[in-house]
């Protein structure tokens, strides 16, 4: 099966391999000098993280890798404002950038990234767009440094999280998303999401985001339970995956007692309805979770 690791390895930082991360106001409390020493430091940590979870993922039969989303904290911050060029030891994380681009060619681990939760290009606010823009923008530069595909292979998912009038939402988004680079928007995708109102369910990303800007829907096992416009589980896989030109990216998880909650390990396995899928698998247990499901597979043989 073509399982994708989110983010951490447990079994990683049992041997110290751990993200680290730097509030902005604990950035803003030290010297200057200090503070920026600090999170380069932490962000050069980040990406030697990233090379050591992309090799195990190789050597674990692990075939995709999401990218942690914090990779660089707080660089974007509006009070902050950097570039990893801007940072004291810039040229040992640009080397380790290339190590890990090296890591990715060599294992051909495929890769991704989901954007904070907080991304949004249907808000009012306009402070929040341009965060939004700023965050995007910042995940495409690194993805462009890896050297990954300018295609829906890399993909970037995010959710139209806003409930309400579908016409309306969809024109806000179309106005945001007409500011992104060309390089976000080869990546980006959109995932069904359990909106309180049901907006954004599989069938209405399809009619507005797919049929009218071409966007790939992710399908979400567990989103897809909560928000499914009464029709089968494969009838909505089968319309999200129409929506790819490359093998989807679609993500797992199971919810705890009904819940949108997740559950530390899973009960079933992904279906892919006897097509080629990627699935991240996004329970709590992360690689423990995979290989439980891969475990489970291989007796199942």
């Amino acid at each position: 099966m073509n399982l994708s690791l989110c983010c951490i390895s447990l079994k990683l930082q049992e041997q110290g391999y751990k993200f680290q991360t730097m509030t902005y106001t604990r950035f803003a409390s030290l010297p200057r000098k200090e503070a920026l020493e600090t999170l380069s430091a932490r962000i050069l940590n980040n990406f030697e993280v990233t090379g050591e979870i992309i090799q195990y993922c190789h050597d674990s039969g692990i075939k995709g890798y999401r990218l942690s989303s914090g990779l660089t904290p707080i660089i974007n911050h509006p009070s902050v404002d950097l570039s990893l060029s801007d940072l004291p030891n810039s040229e040992k994380i640009y080397n380790e950038i290339t190590n890990v681009k090296n890591i990715i060619k060599n294992t051909k681990v495929r890769i991704s990234a989901h954007p904070s939760e907080y991304i949004t290009l249907t808000s009012n606010n306009d402070n929040a767009i341009s965060n939004s823009i700023r965050d995007l923008e910042q995940h495409g530069e690194i993805f462009d440094l890896l050297d990954l595909p300018k295609s829906h292979w890399s993909p970037l998912n995010i959710h139209v999280r806003q409930d309400g009038d579908s016409e309306e939402i969809f024109k806000s988004f179309v106005k945001n998303y007409l500011k992104l680079s060309s390089g976000i928007k080869n990546r980006i995708v959109l995932e069904v999401n359990d909106n309180k109102d049901g907006t954004w369910n599989i069938t209405n990303l399809y009619k507005y985001f797919y049929d009218k800007l071409g966007i790939p829907i992710t399908f979400d096992y567990l989103h897809n339970q909560l928000c499914n416009d009464g029709k089968s589980e494969q009838e909505m896989f089968d319309l999200a995956y129409s929506t790819w030109g490359v093998t989807p990216l679609f993500h797992y998880s199971e919810g705890v007692n009904g819940t949108r909650k997740h559950a530390d390990y899973a009960v079933g396995t992904p279906n892919s309805y006897g097509k080629e899928v990627y699935w991240d698998i996004e329970l709590k247990q992360k690689d423990l979770a995979i290989e439980k499901i891969l475990s489970q597979k291989n007796l199942d043989k």
